[in-house]
C-alpha cells in the first residue's frame, strides 16, 4: 500500500520512452531489439494500470490533491501518451483491436486532464502561472499530439480534417506554453535545481509534433496548401528541435558540472530518453516523407543514441547507482586517502 501512496503522476513516462525508443530500433532494422523492448514497454503499462488503480481506489483524496496541484497535473498526460505510443506501435500488426482500445481510451482522457489543467492553470493568474511553469506543461502537448499519431496509424484514410484539426492545435498549444516558459526564464530565472529533466520535453513536444506532420503528410496533409508549404514548415519545425538539443545539452552541463547536482537516478529521466528516441523517429519519418532522405539515416543512429540512454536510465532504475553517486564515491576516497592537512 506504501508503494500506490508514492506513485508519481508521472508515473508513465517510462512507457512513453520504451515504446518511442521500441519504434526508432525497429525502423533502424533491428526487430528482435524492438520486440523485447515493446514487451518491456507493455510489462510496465500493465503493472502502473494495477498500481493505480489501486491508488484511485485507495486514496482517492490524494489523487484528487495532485489533479489540482498546478505542479502534479501535467504528469497525468503521461498517460495518455505512453498509451498512445503503445498503440502506434500496436496499430500495424495483430494486436491491432488493443491499440485501438488504447486509443479510445486516451483520447477521453487527454480532454478531461486538459479541462482539468486549465482550470488550475486559470486559478493561478499570471503571477502564479510564471512561479509554476515549467518544461513538464509541455506534457499536455505530447499528449495531443500522441493521439493524432495513434489515429494516423489506426484510421491512416479516415477522419483527416480531424487529425489535421488536433495537431494544428497541438501546434499552437505548443507555442503557448513555450511563450510562458520562457517568460518565466526570462523574469524569474531558474535555479541549478529546477533545471530538471522535464525541461528536455520542450524538445520532445517539438519532435512528436514533427513525426505527427510527417505521418499525415501521406493521408493528404499536403492536398490543401501547396505541399511545398507544408515541407517547409516541417522542416522549420525540425531546425528548431535539432537547435533546442545542443541548448539542452549545454543547460545538463551547467546543471550537473559547474552546479554538481547530482546525476543519481530520479524518475524523471526517462523524460530525456522519450526526447531522444522522439528525435530519433521523427527525424527518419521527416526523410521519409518529404526529404533530405539523409535524415532516415540520422535518424537510425539517433535511435541507437536512445537506446544507449534507455540502458542508463534503466539501469539506474534497477538499483544502479547513478554517475554522480560514483563520482561522490570517488571524491570520498579521494580525500580519505590523502595525508592530513591537504
Amino acid at each position: 500500500m506504501r508503494a500506490d501512496r508514492e506513485l508519481r503522476p508521472g508515473g508513465f513516462a517510462p512507457v512513453m520512452a520504451t515504446g518511442i525508443v521500441s519504434q526508432g530500433v525497429r525502423a533502424a532494422g533491428a526487430r528482435w531489439a524492438s520486440d523485447g523492448l515493446l514487451a518491456v514497454a507493455l510489462a510496465i503499462y500493465g503493472l502502473l494500470l494495477v498500481a493505480w488503480a489501486r491508488r484511485v481506489a485507495g486514496h482517492r483524496r490524494e489523487v484528487a490533491a495532485q489533479l489540482r496541484d498546478p505542479a502534479k497535473v501535467f504528469g497525468f498526460f503521461t498517460f495518455v501518451a505512453g498509451s498512445d505510443v503503445l498503440a502506434t506501435r500496436l496499430a500495424a500488426g495483430p494486436w491491432r483491436p488493443a491499440a485501438a482500445i488504447l486509443l479510445a481510451v486516451a483520447g477521453p482522457v487527454w480532454l478531461g486532464l486538459m479541462w482539468r489543467a486549465a482550470r488550475v492553470v486559470r486559478a493561478l493568474g499570471p503571477g502564479g502561472m510564471l512561479r509554476h511553469v515549467d518544461g513538464s506543461w509541455f506534457l499536455c502537448v505530447v499528449g495531443l499530439q500522441s493521439v493524432v499519431l495513434a489515429g494516423a496509424a489506426l484510421e491512416p484514410h479516415r477522419a483527416l480534417a480531424a487529425k489535421e484539426t488536433g495537431w494544428a492545435l497541438g501546434l499552437a498549444l505548443y507555442v503557448v506554453v513555450a511563450v510562458a516558459v520562457a517568460a518565466r526564464l526570462v523574469r524569474l530565472g531558474v535555479r541549478p535545481q529546477e533545471l530538471s529533466p522535464p525541461y528536455w520535453i520542450t524538445m520532445g513536444a517539438c519532435a512528436i509534433s514533427l513525426l505527427a506532420g510527417a505521418r499525415l503528410v501521406p493521408q493528404g496533409l499536403d492536398a490543401s496548401p501547396p505541399g511545398d508549404v507544408v515541407a517547409g514548415f516541417l522542416l522549420v519545425i525540425w531546425g528548431w528541435m535539432t537547435c533546442l538539443l545542443p541548448v539542452l545539452l549545454a543547460a545538463g552541463v551547467w546543471r550537473h558540472g559547474v552546479h554538481r547536482v547530482s546525476l543519481a537516478y530520479e524518475p524523471t529521466w526517462w523524460t530525456i530518453v522519450f526526447p531522444l528516441g522522439m528525435y530519433a523517429v521523427s527525424t527518419a519519418a521527416l526523410g521519409t516523407a518529404e526529404g533530405p532522405h539523409r535524415l532516415v539515416a540520422v535518424g537510425h543512429v539517433m535511435a541507437w543514441t536512445a537506446s544507449g540512454a534507455w540502458a542508463m536510465v534503466m539501469f539506474g532504475a534497477l538499483g544502479g547507482r547513478g554517475i554522480g553517486q560514483k563520482m561522490r564515491s570517488r571524491d570520498g576516497n579521494a580525500r580519505r586517502m590523502a595525508p592530513p592537512g591537504r
